[in-house]
C-alpha cells in the first residue's frame, strides 16, 4: 500500500483551513451606448422588422448578459429631433438593462430625425459621468447612416474621427458599430481606426458596407449585432483573476477558476482560493516501499539498492522474502539444499518399508 506523503497530507490540511479575505478593488468598466434615433431607423428594415426593432432587441439581449459586469448608460440621437446632439437618456450605472430598455421603448419619427452623429459623440467626450468615472471608459456607437443634417454638408462627413480623437485623447475607448447596408463604410472605417479598436487585418480604405474586411463592426441582421456587441462587451468587462479581487465586477471572488496542474506522478487540475492556486489532484510522489509500484515516481519499480525490506529480507516482485528464496541454492551455515522433497512426497515410500519390514519379521 503507498504511503501518504507529507507533501499531500500538508496540501489536504492547507484546504481545510479558512480562506483570508482579500480586498475587493472592483473597478467596473463605464460604457456609455450612443445609439441611433434617426427616422431611418423605422422606415429600414431587416426582413421584416423595422431596424429600430431589430438594433433594441439585439441591444437588451447583450445587456442582459453584461449589465451586472459593467456601468451602461445611453444616449440617443437627435435630441430631441432634427440635428440636435445627443444626450444622457440613462446615466450608467449597474444593473441597467430595464432602464435602458424603458428608454428606447418609443420609436423615432417616421421624419424629421437626422444623424448628428459627430456631434452627440463630442458631446460623450465632454459627459460628466464619463469624465468621473474611476474604472475605464468606453463609448459603444450604434448608427445606421451616414454623418448628417438637413441640408446635407459634405464637409461635415468626416467630423466623426475628429470626435473619435477628442474621446481618446479623455481617456475613452470608441467602439463603432454600422447597422445595416446604408453606413457611411469610409467614415466609420477611419473612426475605428481612429478609436484604436479596429479589427484584425481590416482594410481602413473600404467604402462599400458589404465589403467582408471592415475596420468597425458590419451588421446586417439581428444575431450580427448580437455578435459583435458581445465581442466587444467581452473586451469591455474584465475577465476573472486568481488574484483576491473581483475582477469582472459580479459580486464574486475568484470563482469558478480551475487550472491544470502536474506532478511527477501525473497530471490533475488545481483551484484558486483566495487569490491563489491551491489543491492539485494530481498524485504526489511517495517514499518507494516493496509493492510492486513506482511509489517515487522515479521510473523504477522496488529499486534494488534501496533498503525496503527489514531483517535482511530482499524485495522481490513486491513482496519482502529471504535472500535466495525458493531458487534451491545452499543457505549459508546449512549442509543441504534449501529445497527438496517435503515430507508429504516421502510418505508412500515410508509406508511401503515399513510394510516390508513387517513382512519379513513374520516369516
Amino acid at each position: 500500500m503507498r504511503l501518504l506523503s507529507s507533501a499531500l497530507l500538508a496540501s489536504t490540511a492547507a484546504l481545510l483551513l479558512p480562506d483570508v479575505a482579500v480586498a475587493d478593488t472592483c473597478e467596473p468598466a463605464r460604457v456609455m451606448v450612443v445609439f441611433d434615433k434617426s427616422s431611418s431607423m423605422v422606415t429600414g428594415k431587416i426582413g421584416t422588422q423595422t431596424k429600430w426593432d431589430v438594433a433594441v432587441g439585439g441591444l437588451g439581449q447583450v445587456l442582459g448578459a453584461y449589465e451586472t459586469k459593467a456601468e451602461f448608460g445611453l444616449m440617443s440621437f437627435p435630441s430631441p429631433n432634427q440635428c440636435g446632439p445627443g444626450v444622457v437618456n440613462v446615466a450608467p450605472a449597474m444593473a441597467n438593462r430595464n432602464a435602458i430598455m424603458g428608454s428606447l421603448s418609443t420609436p423615432p419619427p417616421t421624419t424629421g430625425n437626422w444623424t448628428p452623429m459627430a456631434q452627440t459623440l463630442s458631446a460623450a467626450a465632454d459627459e460628466p459621468s464619463l469624465l468621473n468615472a474611476v474604472g475605464p471608459r468606453h463609448v459603444v456607437l450604434v448608427t445606421d447612416g451616414w454623418q448628417w443634417c438637413s441640408p446635407y454638408d459634405s464637409t461635415t462627413r468626416f467630423d466623426g474621427v475628429d470626435a473619435v480623437t477628442k474621446l481618446n485623447a479623455k481617456g475613452i475607448t470608441t467602439w463603432v458599430v454600422g447597422f445595416g447596408s446604408e453606413v457611411d463604410a469610409a467614415a466609420l472605417n477611419q473612426m475605428a481606426v481612429a478609436a484604436n479598436t479596429m479589427r484584425p487585418n481590416c482594410n481602413a480604405g473600404n467604402t462599400d458596407p458589404a465589403s467582408p474586411d471592415q475596420c468597425y463592426f458590419q451588421v446586417d441582421n439581428a444575431a450580427e449585432l448580437v455578435t459583435a456587441l458581445t465581442a466587444i462587451a467581452g473586451n469591455i468587462v474584465a475577465v476573472e483573476l486568481c488574484d483576491g479581487m473581483d475582477n469582472d465586477c459580479d459580486g464574486e471572488v475568484d470563482e469558478d477558476l480551475t487550472r491544470d496542474c502536474s506532478t511527477d506522478c501525473g497530471a490533475g487540475t488545481e483551484t484558486c482560493q483566495a487569490g491563489a492556486w491551491k489543491g492539485c489532484t494530481a498524485p504526489t510522489p511517495s517514499p518507494e516501499t516493496c509493492d510492486g509500484d513506482d511509489n517515487d515516481c522515479d521510473g523504477d519499480v522496488d529499486e534494488p539498492d534501496s533498503p525496503l525490506c527489514d531483517s535482511g529480507d530482499v524485495c522481490t516482485s513486491g513482496a519482502c522474502e529471504p535472500p535466495n528464496a525458493g531458487t534451491g541454492e545452499m543457505q549459508a551455515g546449512c549442509g543441504c539444499e534449501t529445497s527438496g522433497p517435503d515430507a508429504g512426497t516421502l510418505a508412500p515410500f515410508l509406508a511401503l518399508g515399513l510394510l516390508l519390514v513387517r513382512r519379513r519379521r513374520s516369516r
